[in-house]
Order: C-alpha cells, then structure tokens, then sequence
C-alpha cells in the first residue's frame, strides 16, 4: 500500500513539473512575439524620418575648385564700344554694338587661383557698314572666390589682337581686359553665369611711324558663359 501511495506521489510529481515548464515556454514565445526585436518602434521612426525628409529641403553644393582642377571656358558676348559715339539705335556712333565668341583653357594653381589664356573673334560694323575686326589672344590670371554653388571670378587679361578694318591690317595689337563675373555650378563639371569685361585695344599709330596718332578703342562686353570642369 505505501508502495502504491509512493508511485503515485511520484506521478503526480512528474506531471507539474511537465504543465509548469510548458507554461514558462509559452510565455517566453508570447514575449518575444509581442518584442519583435522593436519592429513597431521601427516602423515608428522610419515615418517620421520620411516625413521629415520630405518637408525639408536638400540643398546639393558640390565641391569648389581644387589645386590642380583645369577648366574649358566658352562664351558669347555683346561688344558695345564706349569712345566712338553713341552706338545704340538712333544714335550718331562710328561703329555700332558688335559680338564676341571665345574659348579658353585654364588651370588652377591653387584652390582660388588660376591662369589661363582665351582666343576669340569680335566683330563691330561702322556707320559705312564696313567690319572691324579682330582675334584677341589673352593670357588671365584669375581670383576666385566662392559661396555655396556661386563662383565669383575676378580676372586680369593681357595680350595680343590682330585687327582688321575696311582694308587695313594691325598687327600685332595690345589687348588689355579686366573682367569680373558670377557663376552658378550645376554639377562637379559645368557652371554658367555671366561676365562683364572691360576691352581696351590701343592702336599706336607713332610707334609704327605711320604718322597716324595713337587711338585707343574701348569696349563694353557683356557675355554669357559655361564653364567645364575636368
């Protein structure tokens, strides 16, 4: 009889302990269920950074110049001379407002430094629709400071030009061009902006024992440019 009483106990033992460890797996399943590692908090802040990133804007500025950077400089632009009358319509001046195209190469000594050098072609016609004419070749030294995307180059040109006027040849011709500008870069390898220059083209008549007296042709030019990056 205590035998039988013993087996029982032992039975009745057994099988708690069997319901009492099934109940703690079963909670410990529910509890990871309900964590999931965080994913409702997840999901919480992937929201609230995408409406975050879509209210606010993104602004993009790509990298300034570098030591070492070349550049490829393409522009066209207004000539509106300055000493021979007034060359708007109407106006009494001896040669109307004329175009300049020019392609450059430059290279940057340092961050906001460079030099380079343009060749372009001008063209203005007088009152008698005859064309001066001229080649400038122009070696630059340019400052340039930067903000965010804007470049703002500060230029200092000098060199020769190669004029023409009716039948008449000047050869070689000083070329002399300050030139102040502000660009807008749209990617690391393209800008566009505008440049306003002052062109100055002596013509020393005595030097050349011609006789003729020294003129000293000015012009306005105002250009529309892009620049490459490379």
């Amino acid at each position: 009889m205590k035998r039988i009483l013993s087996i029982c106990c032992l039975l009745l033992f057994c099988a708690g302990m069997t319901f009492a460890q099934r109940d703690y797996y079963d909670d410990d399943e529910s509890y990871e269920e309900d964590d999931d590692f965080g994913d409702d908090n997840d999901d919480y802040y992937d929201e609230d950074q995408k409406e975050h990133e879509e209210n606010d804007d993104i602004a993009y500025i790509f990298n300034r110049t570098r030591a070492g950077d070349q550049m490829i400089k393409i522009s066209i632009a207004l000539t509106v001379p300055t000493d021979f009358g007034n060359p708007f319509p109407g106006g009494s001046g001896k040669l109307k407002i004329g175009g300049l195209g020019s392609i450059g190469y430059h290279y940057f000594l340092t961050d906001w430094f460079a030099l380079g050098a343009d060749i372009g072609f001008g063209f203005n016609s007088s009152i008698g629709e005859n064309l001066f004419n001229h080649v400038p070749i122009v070696f630059s030294a340019t400052f340039q400071p930067s903000f965010k995307n804007f470049e703002f180059p500060i230029s200092l040109g000098v060199g020769l030009a190669w004029e023409t006027y009716n039948k008449y040849t000047y050869w070689p011709g000083l070329v002399i061009k300050p030139e102040v500008g502000a660009h807008y870069k749209l990617s690391q390898s393209w800008s566009v902006g505008a440049d306003v220059s002052y062109t100055i083209l002596p013509q020393f008549g005595k030097i050349w024992g011609t006789g003729d007296k020294n003129r000293y042709a000015r012009f306005l030019t105002i250009a529309v440019s892009a620049r490459f990056y490379f």
